[in-house]
């Protein structure tokens, strides 16, 4: 009897560990483009992306240092949702940190255009068709 629930629970574990193990991986390779999108990029346009992510970050992190205490607050408040906490920093925002995120809004922007403006036909069809795969699960 013994034997057989240490064979039981080497099973399990071994099933558990495994499933844990492909689900890591699977996420691993999740992209925000489709892999096929990726490799049609002209170097250009991958450029404008890394100009897009360090625009992003930049803006994060400068929004960040702009925080006051409440803000940081609302942050650490265990009691409330991402979704709620994002809600209340925005309506907090003063105007000195409005204005600083409207500036980088406008440059994002302009990355933003002229990436889509480079894309050829073929390339537009593929994000086209990576948000309908997407949009059936909302």
């Amino acid at each position: 009897m013994k034997s057989l629930n240490n064979i039981l629970l080497i099973f399990l574990v071994t099933i558990l560990t495994t499933n844990l193990s492909y689900s890591q991986e699977k996420r691993k390779h999740s992209h925000k483009y489709s892999q096929e999108l990726i490799e049609t990029l002209s170097s250009y346009q991958k450029e404008l992306i890394e100009k897009e992510r360090k625009y992003l970050n930049k803006q994060r992190d400068a929004i960040r240092k702009t925080f006051s205490i409440e803000q940081k607050e609302m942050i650490a408040d265990s009691s409330l949702t991402n979704s709620q906490k994002r809600n209340k920093i925005i309506a907090s925002f003063s105007s000195d940190q409005k204005e600083l995120i409207e500036k980088y809004d406008k440059r994002i922007d302009t990355i933003r255009k002229k990436f889509y403006n480079s894309l050829s036909e073929t390339q537009k069809s593929l994000i086209k068709k990576k948000r309908k795969k997407s949009k059936k699960n909302d």
